[in-house]
């Protein structure tokens, strides 16, 4: 089986255990997931496993600290060190779509909003392809910075309690900056390249048309869930 079909038999086995155990699991495919330079393949084979062994223990009344021990982090970071590294290929190959996915989204949203307020008022559609491609690559390397922290800071707390009001102050956070900075970049980038008229509506079929490819290269390749 590939990671993307092991996650879902993951995802479905893990109804069968009960509460206590499946929270303290759930908290060892988070902090093992969060690991983005490990290979794939190999973390949710060892997840599967895990969740065999720890399935086999209930079913005779164990619980999870009976298996894995008290510091279930201690014990994921000795199996993690066993885990070999996700190839560049592949690595690239993910990041590559999660660009592509912005591009589609970005393109609908913008074509979405100015189909929208061309029913009130006139826009001038010009936009500059110099200035549009700095645009996109800036907020793209924002967002991936931002995926990034985000699993980092899963993997610092994964074992920790949860406090839903520290992470909302951190998401509200996060968010506010990550607005901000798409903002700051659209007014600082100058206008320079070649100058191109396209209205919203361009837009709009344009991200319909890449994201659409995106599904199928998706659906082809299996890179996400």
């Amino acid at each position: 089986m590939n990671a993307k079909d092991l996650i879902q038999l993951n995802n479905e086995k893990r109804k069968q255990l009960n509460q206590h155990n499946e929270e303290y699991y759930s908290k060892m495919l988070i902090y093992i997931r969060s690991h983005l330079t490990l290979s794939e393949q190999q973390s949710e084979e060892l997840l599967m496993e895990l969740l065999d062994h720890l399935l086999e223990a209930q079913n005779k009344g164990k619980t999870a600290e009976e298996v894995f021990g008290e510091d279930p982090k201690e014990y994921c970071d000795e199996l993690i060190r066993q885990l070999p590294k996700e190839k560049r290929m592949s690595a690239a190959f993910f990041i590559g779509y999660l660009i592509f996915q912005l591009a589609g989204w970005a393109a609908l949203v913008k074509g979405g909003i100015e189909t929208i307020v061309e029913f009130f008022t006139d826009l001038d559609h010009a936009f500059y392809l110099g200035t549009a491609v700095i645009i996109f690559l800036i907020e793209a390397i924002i967002l991936l910075f931002v995926v990034a922290a985000i699993m980092f800071w899963q993997k610092r707390s994964a074992f920790e309690t949860s406090n839903k009001v520290k992470d909302f102050f951190i998401a509200s956070l996060v968010g506010s900056i990550v607005t901000l900075s798409f903002i700051l970049v659209q007014r600082w980038v100058p206008e320079f390249g070649y100058r191109i008229e396209a209205g919203g509506v361009v837009f709009f079929i344009l991200g319909l048309i890449i994201l659409a490819v995106s599904k199928w290269v998706n659906k082809r390749f299996r890179i996400t869930t």
